[in-house]
């Protein structure tokens, strides 16, 4: 079955051979199957349906590897797939990923989902044990000193220089996801007195696209204020309606909207040129430094929550409150060592 691109397209999703839609979609208008296939598609984040078509890309592979189909798949080829993809060491997550993958192409095909079969069910149990859900590699939290060491190295006097000062801080303050700041026009920042009120429009909490408002308030120290750095980088970017955070071209902003890989690049490629290791510096690891700072400052849960916009504060604890809680608590600093 032929895959899809980051975005799926109404051409390959209505054409794709077995589509349970295929047949009916063939008696309408062009311009009405691509409406009902767009319909269809945004039932899914374009995220969701990338890491689907990467996931499904190497089972594919493996199957031709060993010439079997991967749709339909029998369940032991599946068993047999998760078994060798966790022997070469892969994170559970990833397994879950793949069989969110398989399921999604069975279903979209309207053929048998061989991951619902009890020795699949079997197999992700054992392994859900034996490996452990615990994500292998987390993004480091970037500290409030490690945010200002890379952004005091950063020259503002160029246009790239005020983006990415203004989208570092920004994005530390803000504790927007990479793809949430990406995605940021100039439309959604209000500048107020106290500071700024950002609406996201659509994010991994809001898939129904109500839209969420986060407050920034003004740095207390010039250097490290989002709020001015994010003024001097409008100075250079103008104020042409389009993206907040723009890709460069030569002679300045292009007003092409930045991606949220390139924010994680340009994050690490400052992070690099301040002298910090950079194995673990992702996009990530400035929302998780905004929660993980908060902590330690003593802030509450639930203002953390509100920021972030956890639906679930136990998943908000269990990666960044409670890390920072067992270095304030623990006994160990009365041992006189």
């Amino acid at each position: 079955m032929p895959g899809y691109n980051r975005r799926m397209t109404t051409t390959a999703t209505a054409s794709a051979p077995g589509s349970m839609l295929a047949a009916e979609l063939a008696g309408l208008a062009p311009t009405d199957a691509a409406r009902i296939i767009d319909a269809i598609a945004a039932n899914y984040a374009p995220n969701t349906l990338h890491a689907y078509a990467w996931a499904w890309s190497h089972w594919a592979a493996w199957c031709a590897g060993r010439d079997l189909d991967p749709l339909p798949a029998t369940p032991a080829a599946v068993c047999a797939y998760l078994a060798e993809r966790a022997e070469q060491g892969i994170a559970f997550g990833t397994i879950s990923l793949t069989c969110c993958a398989i399921a999604f192409e069975h279903r979209r095909a309207g053929a048998v989902d061989p991951t619902g079969h009890e020795a699949v069910r079997q197999v992700r149990r054992g392994l859900r044990r034996s490996l452990g859900t615990a994500p292998i590699r987390q993004a480091r939290p970037l500290c409030v000193d490690e945010i200002r060491a890379i952004v005091t190295r950063i020259d503002r006097t160029s246009a790239q220089g005020a983006r990415d000062a203004a989208l570092i801080l920004l994005g530390f303050a803000s504790a927007l996801r990479r793809c949430e700041l990406a995605a940021l026009t100039l439309a959604d920042v209000q500048s107020k007195p106290a500071g700024l009120l950002i609406t996201i429009r659509g994010s991994k909490t809001d898939p129904d696209r109500r839209g969420q408002v986060v407050g920034v308030a003004h740095g207390r120290h010039p250097a490290t204020d989002p709020v001015a750095a994010l003024g001097a980088w409008l100075v250079a970017r103008g104020t042409t309606p389009g993206p907040l955070f723009t890709s460069m071209r030569p002679g300045g902003p292009d007003l092409q909207p930045i991606s949220g890989d390139a924010i994680a690049r340009i994050l690490r490629a400052r992070a690099g040129a301040a002298g910090l290791p950079t194995a673990r510096i992702t996009g990530h690891s400035l929302r998780a430094g905004h929660a993980t700072s908060a902590a330690l400052a003593g802030v509450g849960v639930d203002r953390i929550a509100a920021q972030t916009r956890h639906r679930r504060i136990d998943v908000l604890i269990e990666r960044y409150i409670r890390p920072i809680e067992a270095l304030r608590t623990t006994s160990s600093s009365h041992l006189g060592l």
